[in-house]
């Protein structure tokens, strides 16, 4: 696998955390999850993938 597959693997699943921490806060249907953890997911999706995708572009 190469690096750049590797960090396009890694931005796809840093928004798919912020999309569930986000679904979450926002429509509070998961209510098996608890609002804390929600907005760990949200945060630190959005944090890997700005960073991910910041690497990716530096990787060229």
């Amino acid at each position: 696998m190469t690096e750049k597959n590797r960090i396009l693997l890694s931005s796809v699943s840093g928004l798919a955390l912020c999309t569930v921490g986000g679904y979450r806060i926002f429509t509070n249907n998961l209510e098996a999850m608890s609002i804390l953890v929600a907005y760990i997911f949200l945060i630190c999706g959005l944090i890997g993938f700005v960073s991910s995708v910041i690497k990716l572009f530096r990787t060229s």
